[in-house]
């Protein structure tokens, strides 16, 4: 009968896991693509491309959103004591815990899931 799919199992929050570290590469090769970044870029694509042919992505993959999220807040934490006009550290912070946090929420979050066949009105 149809229902709610369980809460996220171990090996969905390891697939997960992975997901946030190709999140975090993808971002941080982004903003570093000019220097080092490229190299960033490609040990990245080979990690997802071996993580996707691996593993079913499912609702893990929300793990690649959860880790774009972790590099603004490792900026804005690095950089809290600095006084820059531009944008405060704060700002880096708060809205880079709002991506990871919605990245995990949506991760977790119980799903329906479809009814059998046979549970079906004729």
């Amino acid at each position: 009968m149809g229902g709610r799919k369980p809460p996220p199992s171990r090996d969905e929050w390891r697939v997960f896991g992975w997901w946030a570290v190709v999140g975090i590469g993808s971002i941080w090769a982004t903003w570093t693509l000019l220097s080092y970044g490229w190299v960033i870029a490609v040990i990245t694509t080979v990690g997802a491309v071996g993580l996707a042919n691996r593993e079913e992505p499912g609702r893990s993959a929300w793990g690649f959103v959860t880790g774009m999220g972790v590099v603004p807040v490792w900026i804005g934490w690095v950089n809290r004591g600095a006084d820059t006009p531009a944008l405060s550290p704060s700002v880096w912070i708060w809205s880079g815990a709002g991506v990871a946090l919605l990245g995990v929420l949506i991760f977790v979050r119980p799903r329906r899931m479809t009814p059998d066949p046979e549970d079906l009105p004729d």
